[in-house]
């Protein structure tokens, strides 16, 4: 692991508005730099950088973060990665904890793999200049349309059919035998080495980082004995599994499209790459797994499986549907023309047919796979019961906390398509909900059903409740930790900061929004441990990103004064520097008052329904006296009208 001194030397050094700029160009606005945004397409910037604060807030889509989640999203790279390459930037030596023997055997053997991948990825490409790499491999790369620069970029190339070349030539670097085994780069026979891969093209296979982590292999001759495709085994770096061909090349696009193709085979990324579809990766011929959906949920929710139009690949498209449902993720699928895979059609329509085709064929998923079932199942009824309880158990899988009336939508679509009654759908997703809850929480299924039936009547009413109370709490909730982080350690007066006049004037007081609570209580836990006040550094790069969200979210502000007023009009205004004082106490009013009118409403409808308890409802109107009084005082004590 990387160690923390090792971190807090890549925080300190990193310059927000040196990394970014060297990705989009950024123009001075005021105190901030704008451009545009470079997580999603976008003409007119939204894309704020703070080069004071060290934090970034696009107003289009809603990124926001610091130097360190910056290159997490834009590169695709995990927190210890981003931490590695920022450091490289900044030339400062990474140190890390202290690790076990079998911890560094581990790394040793990683890094020993990566670097023998190197060796016969430049070792395939250098045969394509051979007479037999040009005439066999580079001759097939040819015919499949691939120009030079295709083939420089993927780095594909080619083993010869001499099965002794490969390993001689290893063993002459000095690469171990056992290690290129690992690798599965060669093979050992009666104490002879030989090449796996000979007589065939390579195709290099990339991780986030651009990295060759292993190989696909083809075959170029006829011979029934042997696979058309081989690949790289599991090993300490490669899973099949956990990878996706071109996820390198087309993380970018993925994000900037928020769509990602998938499709079956190398020469169908390759191919789309060429033509100027770079949104595209491959399963590589495995059923498409957890972890491969993960990796796309990182770029983008919106998945469309391109596969040939015939039975397999209706069968192939159908492969992982439920793991992608849970994932929260929108799937649509495409079938090509018969006798088509996307690197022939492509290449046969062109790119601006080839889209059109897509958008014009796009069929939601979950449909889609009940249309086929039903041309299945036709009249016969035993098919027809199973295909109504496979689709309840798809349509179960989704989230409906976030997705409530997009599984609605697809209870009422299904129900139609089925010709049975939409309340039936309904109950039979709602048992298989109920019982999902009882495997994972192995509780009572009568309990469970209690469950399922409160959040069947109360999903939307809660929803509904909790977004109106958070957007009317949001601002003033937002305020007071904006105050804080920023202004905190000041003082108010002689005798107390502006952190402490807060915490005496707000005291515990409950946030509506959880973000804002949660940051409050943990300004002054810090306060309280060290009796430091915690600076806007120690929220913006905090480990729990909650938090750090949070802070971000708060100091974002996305007006500023132009200097025009004084420049073109002669009109001086003061910064919020010189008025800081006066949004302090503007803003902690705001909040009291706010509090105050909560609660006040809180009593009033407890007094609606209190009638036959005489001294009850005294109470509660001598609270409500003082709750009135008290907002009186707040209000003349700052001279301000509450705007209502």
């Amino acid at each position: 692991m990387i160690s923390r001194s090792t971190i807090q030397k890549v925080n300190d050094a990193a310059d927000l508005l040196d990394v970014v700029g060297s990705f989009i160009k950024l123009k001075k606005r005021g105190a901030n730099y704008l451009g545009n945004c470079p997580f999603h397409n976008e003409k007119t910037p939204s894309f704020t950088v703070s080069a004071s604060k060290g934090i970034y807030k696009c107003f289009g889509c809603g990124k926001a973060g610091n130097v360190i989640t910056f290159v997490q999203e834009h590169e695709k790279l995990s927190y210890p990665e981003a931490i590695t390459w920022l450091a490289k930037r900044y030339h400062i030596e990474i140190e890390e904890t202290q690790q076990s023997n079998a911890e560094k055997e581990q790394r040793l053997v990683e890094e020993s793999l990566r670097i023998v991948n190197n060796f016969a990825t430049a070792y395939f490409q250098e045969n394509l200049t051979t007479t037999e790499g040009e005439a066999i491999g580079l001759s097939y790369f040819r015919e499949r349309g691939f120009r030079k620069e295709t083939i420089e970029k993927f780095q594909l190339g080619y083993c010869p059919e001499a099965r002794e070349d490969l390993p001689a030539k290893a063993l002459e670097k000095g690469y171990q035998k056992d290690l290129l085994i690992k690798a599965g780069l060669v093979y050992e026979r009666n104490n002879q080495l030989g090449a796996i891969y000979a007589g065939r093209v390579t195709f290099p296979i990339h991780n986030q980082s651009g990295r060759v982590i292993g190989f696909g292999a083809r075959i170029l001759k006829s011979n029934e004995k042997s696979p058309k495709y081989i690949n790289t085994p599991e090993n300490e770096i490669y899973s099949k599994s956990r990878t996706l061909y071109g996820l390198y090349f087309a993380k970018n696009a993925l994000s900037k499209l928020n769509e990602c193709l998938l499709v079956e085979g190398y020469t169908d990324v390759i191919s789309l790459h060429q033509t100027g579809i770079e949104n595209v990766v491959a399963s590589s011929g495995t059923s498409l797994t957890e972890e491969q959906l993960k990796l796309i949920k990182r770029f983008t929710g919106n998945l469309t499986i391109l596969y040939d139009g015939d039975a397999a690949g209706i069968k192939a498209a159908l492969r992982g549907l439920d793991m992608a449902i849970e994932q929260g993720m929108n799937v649509h699928v495409v079938l090509l023309p018969d006798n088509h895979d996307p690197d022939s059609y492509v290449q046969s329509v062109g790119l601006e047919k080839f889209n059109e085709f897509i958008a014009k064929n796009k069929k939601d998923i979950i449909v889609f796979k009940l249309e086929v079932s039903l041309k299945e199942a036709q009249n016969d009824t035993v098919k027809k019961t199973i295909l109504i309880n496979e689709i309840a158990e798809t349509l179960s899988k989704i989230n409906r906390l976030e997705d409530f009336s997009k599984q609605q939508d697809y209870i009422r679509r299904c129900a139609q398509l089925l010709q049975i009654e939409e309340e039936g759908l309904i109950s039979l997703v709602n048992k298989k909900i109920r019982e999902k809850v009882v495997k994972r929480e192995q509780i009572p299924a009568a309990e469970a059903k209690d469950l399922e039936q409160q959040a069947n009547a109360e999903s939307i009413h809660t929803q509904d409740i909790s977004d109106h109370l958070l957007k009317k709490d949001y601002l003033q909730e937002k305020g007071l930790i904006k105050i804080l982080l920023e202004y905190g350690s000041r003082p108010y007066d002689e005798h107390v900061s502006i952190a402490d006049y807060i915490r005496l004037k707000v005291g515990d007081a409950d946030f509506v929004n959880i973000l804002w609570q949660k940051t409050y209580h943990e300004y002054y836990q810090l306060l309280d441990r060290s009796l430091q006040y915690p600076d806007i550094k120690t929220f913006t790069y905090h480990d729990d990103e909650m938090i750090r969200s949070a802070a971000i979210e708060a100091l974002y502000f996305p007006y500023e004064l132009s200097e025009n007023w004084e420049v073109k009009h002669q009109i001086k205004t003061p910064s919020r520097e010189a008025v800081y004082m006066q949004e302090v106490d503007n803003t902690v009013i705001y909040f009291l008052l706010r509090k105050i009118k909560a609660t006040y409403m809180e009593l009033m409808d407890e007094l609606k329904i209190t009638h036959d308890n005489l001294e009850e409802e005294m109470i509660l109107q001598t609270s409500l006296l003082e709750l009135k009084r008290n907002e009186i005082a707040l209000l003349e004590q700052f001279r301000t009208v509450l705007a209502r």
